[in-house]
C-alpha cells in the first residue's frame, strides 16, 4: 500500500490499480515530488475502489485489536477535515474510550464483547473501591487491566498461577452469548475451593451489573452454578498454652549472644556473624513481641496496626484513637466517624514508648525496615521462631490473640458481653463477638467442682 502525502490534487487523481479490488493511500509526510511535508496524521489513509469509489479511512488499535473505520467520502470531507476527524478520535483512544463505541444504542448492546463489557464493568464501577477488590477482580476476571498488588512485596512472586482469568478466557465471545456451560468451563479451573468461590464471586458481579444496568437481557449465568462447601479447621487452645504464649509474649526468650573478644582470625570472623544473626533473630523476635502484646491487650486486629502512628495513641490519658476503622454507620454509604477512640492498658504505653525508641525517625508504630515510611509487610521469620518456642502450637497465627483475648472475658470476668462487643468494634451484635469464643473448657472446671462440694463427694 503506497504511503504519500495526501493532498486535495492526489484525491482527485488518485486511482486502483489494475488487478486490485482497492487501493489505500495512507497519509505519510513523503510527498509524491519526494519532499518532506508537516501536517501528515498516522492512521489516516484514503481507500479507492476498482468501481471508482473512494472515501477517508482510519485504522487504530484498541485493547490489543486492530479495527479500519471509514469516515467519508472525499466530496463530504477534505484532506483538512479529514486530519482533524483523526485528530480527535486519536485523543479518545489516548484516554482508553473507543471512538466507534456507540453505548447508546440499544441494538449495540447484544454485540457487546466480554471484553468491552468487563472495560465499562471497571471503568463505571470497579474504578471506585478498594485496591484490594480491584487486584483480586483483575486476578480472576481481567488480566489486562493494570494492577497493583496490594502492597508492593515479593510475596507471593515466585507463585506460578495455575489458571487464566475469565476475561482471557471468553473476551472475544458475545458478552449475551455466555452459558452456564461457559462458566462451568471456567471455574473447572481451580483446585482450591478458595479460588473457586473468589472466581465465581467477581464472575456474577459482573454479570448482574450488566442486567442491572439493562445492558442486556438475560439471566445471570453464574446462578446455576455452586459455591464449593470450605471446612476450615478450627484453631482451638487450652489454658495452659495461652499462659505460655502470654509468658512467651511479655517476657521474650532471647538467644544468648555469643563472646568474640577472645578469638581471633577465621575463628573470630565467623563468631562475629553467629553474634549477627542472633542480634538480628533477637531484634525481631522483640519487635513481634511488641505487636503481638498490642493485639492481646487490645484485643486488635493485625490489619489496624499496619498503619497506626504514634500520634494515633495518648499516652497521658490511656486511649488509641483508631484511624482505620468507619466508625458509627449512618447510612448504606455515610459513617460518622473517621476514627475510633478505645482506653489501652499502661503495658500498651509502655510498648508504644518502646517502639517510640526504636524509630525516631518514623511517624508508622511498626514501619518497614527498608523504608521507614511505608508500613512493615509481615513478621513471618519472627513469627516461625515463635512457633518453635515451647508451648506454642503450630497452627499459631496473629490473628488469634484477638481471639484467645476475647474468649478469656466472655468466661465470667466480671466484663459484660455489650462492652466487650463494643470495644472490638462489632457495635453491640453479640452474635459477632460469640464467633470469636473458643469455648473455654477449663474456666468451667469450678462449676463442677462446687457442684461436688454441695453433693459431699
Amino acid at each position: 500500500m503506497p504511503k504519500l502525502y495526501l493532498t486535495d490534487s492526489l484525491i482527485l487523481t488518485a486511482s486502483c490499480p489494475a488487478g486490485k479490488d482497492q487501493e489505500i493511500y495512507w497519509d505519510y509526510p513523503v510527498g509524491v515530488d519526494g519532499q518532506i511535508r508537516n501536517g501528515s496524521v498516522s492512521g489516516l489513509g484514503l481507500r479507492v475502489t476498482a468501481p471508482g469509489s473512494k472515501s477517508f479511512v482510519h485504522a487504530y488499535q484498541f485493547n490489543g485489536k486492530r479495527y479500519r473505520k471509514a469516515l467519508g467520502s472525499p466530496v463530504v470531507l477534505n484532506v483538512a477535515a479529514a486530519r482533524l476527524t483523526v485528530g480527535q478520535r486519536e485523543r479518545q483512544l489516548e484516554a482508553g474510550e473507543n471512538p466507534d463505541f456507540e453505548g447508546d444504542n440499544p441494538r449495540r448492546a447484544h454485540l457487546l464483547t466480554v471484553r468491552e463489557m468487563i472495560d465499562r464493568y471497571w471503568d463505571s464501577h470497579v474504578r471506585e473501591l478498594s485496591q484490594a477488590h480491584r487486584y483480586a477482580f483483575t486476578l480472576f476476571t481481567a488480566s489486562w487491566l493494570k494492577r497493583m498488588p496490594k502492597t508492593v512485596t515479593r510475596r507471593g512472586q515466585h507463585i506460578k498461577k495455575s489458571y487464566v482469568d475469565f476475561g482471557t478466557i471468553f473476551a472475544d465471545r458475545p458478552f449475551a452469548g455466555i452459558k452456564p456451560l461457559d462458566i462451568e468451563r471456567f471455574q473447572k479451573q481451580f483446585t482450591s475451593p478458595y479460588s473457586h468461590n473468589h472466581g465465581l464471586k467477581y464472575v456474577s458481579a459482573l454479570f448482574n451489573w450488566a442486567i442491572r444496568m439493562q445492558l442486556v437481557d438475560m439471566r445471570n449465568p453464574c446462578n446455576p452454578i455452586r459455591a464449593r462447601k470450605v471446612v476450615r479447621r478450627r484453631r482451638d487452645y487450652s489454658t495452659e498454652q495461652i499462659r505460655q504464649i502470654a509468658a512467651h509474649i511479655f517476657y521474650p526468650v532471647l538467644e544468648a549472644v555469643p563472646e568474640i573478644e577472645s578469638l581471633s582470625g577465621f575463628q573470630k570472623r565467623n563468631a562475629a556473624l553467629a553474634k549477627a544473626v542472633v542480634l538480628t533473630g533477637n531484634d525481631q523476635m522483640l519487635e513481634l513481641c511488641n505487636l503481638m502484646g498490642i493485639l492481646f491487650l487490645t484485643m486488635a486486629r493485625p490489619s489496624d496496626l499496619a498503619t497506626a502512628k504514634f500520634e494515633h495513641f495518648d499516652l497521658e490519658k490511656l486511649i488509641w484513637h483508631k484511624h482505620n476503622t468507619k466508625g458509627i454507620k449512618l447510612s448504606r454509604s455515610v459513617y460518622e466517624y473517621a476514627y475510633r477512640s478505645v482506653p489501652i492498658h499502661a503495658r500498651v504505653a509502655d510498648v508504644v514508648r518502646a517502639q517510640r525508641i526504636r524509630w525516631p525517625e518514623s511517624e508508622l508504630l511498626f514501619p518497614s525496615h527498608s523504608d521507614v515510611s511505608q508500613p512493615r509487610n509481615n513478621f513471618r521469620r519472627g513469627l516461625t521462631r515463635f512457633k518453635a518456642l515451647k508451648g506454642v502450637p503450630e497452627h499459631f497465627q496473629l490473628y488469634d490473640l484477638k481471639r484467645i483475648a476475647i474468649s478469656l472475658m466472655l468466661t465470667g470476668q466480671g466484663v459484660s458481653h455489650e462492652a466487650i462487643s463494643h470495644y472490638v468494634d462489632h457495635k453491640g451484635n453479640l452474635e459477632t463477638t460469640m464467633i470469636y469464643d473458643l469455648g473455654l473448657v477449663d474456666p468451667l472446671r469450678p462449676v463442677t467442682e462446687k457442684l461436688g462440694d454441695l453433693l459431699g463427694v
